[in-house]
């Protein structure tokens, strides 16, 4: 192995803590900032991070901002994915509530970030969509381990609108009360059991463990 092999590793490392870098930094500056524009030379200044660095990593603010969103799915993704409800869930209307409130409580524990991602424009690149695509694949996974689901049209599309439902819930409750309440989070487990009942029938057989 030459040398230019060898520093290879060291790069990428660099790359990634560079990338964190920049991420921390944006979300930072932009509470500060509490809604005034921000530029990209703002941010790897800031971040300590080379004007060359951070151009080999977005590019330009845009970029790095959708980065920001897409890395909040990513991370509810494994946060709700390693999630256990202890005892298996009676029926679908109990794992759902489950989700529900599994995604209150990354919502608290992300607020800062969630204070930050309504400034990011809807213009969203593939990393975003394929983030969008891994959410709703990580709840399909979710009720196909507890339940056997039957074919359902488009099943990934109605997973992720069931998403949707419990964000602009949680979205309203702290943009009027500043937290999401008990009474909010009850209104979210209503709201999406009673969309999921238009496309799950009452009941669903229960997953043999053993085959999961």
């Amino acid at each position: 192995m030459n040398r230019s092999q060898e520093r290879i590793p060291r790069l990428r490392s660099r790359g990634k803590a560079n990338r964190r870098k920049l991420l921390a930094e944006a979300e930072r500056l932009l509470l500060e900032r509490d809604g005034s524009p921000l530029k990209f030379s703002d941010v790897f200044e800031a971040a300590g991070v080379s004007r060359g660095s951070a151009y080999r990593i977005y590019i330009g603010i845009d970029d790095l901002l959708q980065d920001l969103g897409t890395e909040w799915i990513n991370n509810f993704v494994g946060y709700l994915d390693s999630s256990d409800p202890g005892a298996p869930p009676a029926d679908w209307a109990q794992l759902s509530d489950f989700i529900v409130r599994r995604g209150a409580a990354y919502w608290r524990e992300t607020s800062d970030t969630m204070r930050v991602l309504p400034r990011i424009r809807s213009t969203t690149p593939a990393s975003y969509d394929s983030a969008v695509l891994s959410m709703s694949r990580c709840l399909s996974d979710i009720f196909d381990r507890y339940f056997v689901i039957p074919e359902i049209d488009d099943w990934l599309g109605k997973l992720a609108f069931f998403t949707q439902i419990c964000d602009i819930t949680f979205a309203d409750a702290v943009r009027s009360d500043g937290h999401i309440s008990e009474q909010r989070l009850a209104e979210a487990e209503t709201l999406c059991r009673t969309y999921l009942a238009l496309h799950l029938p009452p009941w669903l057989p229960a997953r043999n463990p053993a085959e999961t």
